[in-house]
């Protein structure tokens, strides 16, 4: 339960950031055309920081966030033909392929963050821009809904995460 209560601070932790990152590329971008547009000056590095923050921030914090909230894009094709034990099946092993298939991103993005903190990587525009941050907001996203993952996959073997006949799976109330 410790575990499972720090994922989910830690998961709204990261998903208020992007938010804030989202609604900070908002008012960047509107800055940076109405600078342009009524001007005739640009704010320098707006793409560069655009795509090296704000976008990857955007995409890969509020992962775990998603899994914690069981809200990933799902297709239900077969689902609703099966049986309740077949579900459970499938809800098992969809958990269990996402698992392997965060753990492994989150592996490989590893290496590349270390080294471009290593290097102190930067991205040359207009201005220089400081990008190796970001590269850890991989790892880091990941990396925290694989830990989302695994309680849920000690929920779902401990019958906390019920499946139902006519959708996907529900976190049952802890008794």
């Amino acid at each position: 339960m410790m575990l499972e209560t720090l994922i989910n601070r830690l998961s709204a932790l990261l998903v208020a950031l992007a938010s804030l990152a989202l609604a900070l590329m908002m008012l960047h971008v509107t800055a940076d055309v109405i600078g342009k547009y009524v001007f005739n000056a640009p704010i320098p590095g707006t793409a560069e920081v655009v795509a090296s923050y704000y976008m990857i921030s955007v995409v890969f914090l509020p992962l775990a966030w998603l899994e914690v909230k069981n809200g990933p894009i799902v297709v239900e094709l077969f689902y609703e033909m099966g049986s309740p034990r077949t579900k459970r099946g499938m809800v098992m092993l969809g958990t269990i392929l996402s698992l392997v298939f965060y753990g492994a991103i989150a592996w490989l993005s590893w290496g590349p963050a270390v080294h471009a903190w290593r290097i102190g990587e930067i991205v040359e525009g207009a201005w220089k821009v400081t990008i190796w941050p970001t590269k850890f907001f991989l790892p880091l996203g990941l990396g925290l809904a694989c830990l989302a993952l695994i309680v849920r996959l000690g929920q779902i073997v401990t019958g906390r995460c019920t499946v139902k006949d006519d959708t996907h799976p529900q976190h049952a109330d802890p008794v």
